[in-house]
């Protein structure tokens, strides 16, 4: 909430966010159309304006023939400005959608690049719900910029126009009027914004953590029915709900006492042209006018200064919304700086260095040697293992054991990378060709194909889809062949979820045996598997010539005979 303020921070955040967006010539394009758009709107609603002003004379000289004329004209420009309103709206709609696919694929560039995602979800704090930032943040941003954004980029022009008709019509206490209206209301918005960002910026912190607890309920669902736990899960979202509430209701706190300096600015705005006119009339300015060319020159007055005062109005109007832009601004480019900070300080390899600890390519074998490698609880920081020396390579096939919470997992993450050693080396050879299996099993969206070959891309070969088809038979997963009718039908989220915790492991073993990697490391495969399929899928292994080091318990070695056995105790590795 600290950094969440409508000051040069804000300006400097917005400025590198914009340059994200125009950086691409189809989006600078878009708002290239949208300004002259506007311009073209404003010439439009110029002409609309000063019709009243025009009736006005041809109703009071009775002028019959220039009332008909008049009236097409009017009809005229109106069909124009309708015209051109809608077709500005849906530019700005149009460059709305296109600024936000551009600003989310800078930022999933940076979230996907050097295990980023992986920092700011798991391993960095400070930084919440991401993922929200990424997509309703975004987007937001994205819909309010289209939204204001032609009031903002006309109201230059559109100002020094009507500045100079203001002033043609009632001299220099027309514009000096507008002018220091608008500033004095320009100073006490900018005191009543600036509580409001913060808050903005907290309730939208508060929209994610509810979001996420909903998102977890509907993903263990059936975990919380077994435990009979709604009453508690009720008890935590009600508790979440009412954060959010309190964070709703200070925001709309903040911004009554905003709404009420907008509302007090636009109808002091809608008396101030008769207070502007009245200086030359009572001046004498216009004593030989005739009364119906008064009429029409207080209306064009009227029409002018209104004008004059809206372009500035709303600008105040759009206030509002600017305090939920500002909010979002903060919040989107805190994400990307954090994440540009990883990328550029840390890397692909940097994450794996830190106080003596290094990570290495030592050759051409695909295998991995610890060297005196320790390292901590990522829950403490308590010491785990010590001083660990092992070598796991292609030819030896390996079974890590040892008790809960001895760092069984954890030495899989420093493999990975995932995770900093305290101390020691880890040499790497062959790295590209090492497979990880994790604990809980990741199915993407799309075909069974893509679930295959996952992270690569489809091929189809007729070689590739055979064993696919005997890989899914292997694993007792012909049914899901049939289910999805062929390797190549798209699947939605909701199917996969579907399938039982057996099913997605067995899915995963479909993938690591049609991938065939010199060396996997796999942590608890069996767990949801029984004992003759756990059998069949380590013979799989060894006809693929794929060499596994396991992270489980002995009863893993149950249909599989590892060449080394490495125990976790408390004390370290032996």
């Amino acid at each position: 909430m600290q950094t969440a303020r409508f000051n040069w921070l804000f300006f400097r955040r917005f400025w590198v966010l914009c340059g994200v967006v125009l950086k691409q010539r189809k989006a600078l394009l878009l708002l290239l159309r949208l300004l002259i758009l506007a311009i073209v709107y404003e010439v439009n609603a110029y002409y609309v304006g000063i019709v009243s002003s025009k009736f006005y004379v041809v109703l009071g000289a009775h002028d019959w023939t220039g009332f008909w004329g008049l009236t097409a004209q009017s009809v005229g420009v109106i069909l124009a400005i309708s015209i051109v309103r809608a077709s500005r709206t849906y530019v700005a709609n149009l460059a709305g959608v296109q600024w936000r696919m551009i600003l989310t694929k800078d930022l999933h560039a940076l979230y996907f690049s050097s295990r980023t995602h992986y920092t700011v979800n798991v391993l960095e704090d400070g930084l919440d719900n991401p993922d929200q930032r990424m997509t309703q943040d975004v987007d937001r941003f994205c819909q309010r910029i289209a939204d204001i954004l032609p009031a903002a980029l006309i109201a230059p022009f559109t100002t020094g126009y009507y500045t100079y008709k203001c002033a043609a019509i009632s001299g220099w206490s027309g514009p000096v009027s507008a002018f220091g209206f608008f500033f004095v209301f320009t100073v006490v918005n900018k005191f009543l914004l600036s509580p409001v960002v913060p808050r903005v910026y907290e309730q939208e912190k508060q929209e994610g953590k509810f979001r996420h607890i909903h998102a977890n309920i509907r993903a263990h669902s059936e975990s919380i029915t077994f435990l009979d736990g709604e009453a508690v899960e009720r008890e935590n979202a009600d508790g979440q709900l009412m954060n959010l509430v309190r964070a709703q209701a200070r925001v709309i706190n903040r911004q009554l006492p905003l709404n009420i300096g907008v509302h007090v600015f636009d109808y002091l705005g809608s008396i101030l042209s008769f207070l502007v006119i009245a200086v030359p009339i009572f001046n004498g300015t216009y004593d030989n006018v005739k009364p119906a060319d008064l009429s029409g020159i207080i209306s064009k007055n009227a029409f002018v200064t209104i004008y004059l005062i809206s372009c500035f109005s709303s600008l105040v109007d759009l206030s509002g919304g600017f305090s939920v832009v500002c909010g979002n601004t903060h919040r989107i480019a805190a994400l990307r700086e954090r994440m540009q900070r990883h990328v550029r300080n840390n890397g692909t390899q940097a994450i794996l260095s830190v106080d003596g600890a290094s990570h290495g390519d030592g050759g051409k074998q695909t295998r991995v040697e610890l060297v005196d490698v320790s390292y901590t609880s990522p829950r403490d920081n308590e010491p785990l293992v010590k001083n660990l020396t092992v070598s796991l390579e292609s030819s030896r096939n390996a079974l890590v054991t040892g008790p809960s919470g001895s760092g069984k997992t954890t030495l899989l993450r420093v493999i990975k990378g995932l995770r900093r050693a305290s101390s020691g080396w880890v040499k790497t050879t062959g790295e590209a060709s090492m497979v990880f299996m994790p604990q809980v099993p990741w199915l993407t969206t799309g075909s069974l194909r893509r679930q295959i070959t996952y992270p690569s891309s489809p091929t189809h070969l007729d070689d590739e889809t055979e064993d696919m088809v005997r890989l899914l038979e292997c694993a007792g997963l012909e049914h899901l062949l049939q289910s999805a009718c062929s390797l190549d039908t798209e699947q939605d989220a909701a199917w996969y979820d579907a399938l039982s915790p057996g099913e997605k492991q067995r899915l995963s073993w479909v993938r690591l045996l049609h991938r065939r990697p010199p060396l996997a490391f796999l942590d608890e495969p069996t767990a949801a598997v029984d004992y003759k399929l756990r059998k069949r899928l380590y013979g799989e292994c060894a006809k693929r010539i794929i060499t596994v080091v396991v992270i489980g318990y002995h009863h893993e070695m149950q249909g599989w005979e590892p060449d080394v056995v490495v125990s976790t105790r408390e004390d370290g590795i032996e």
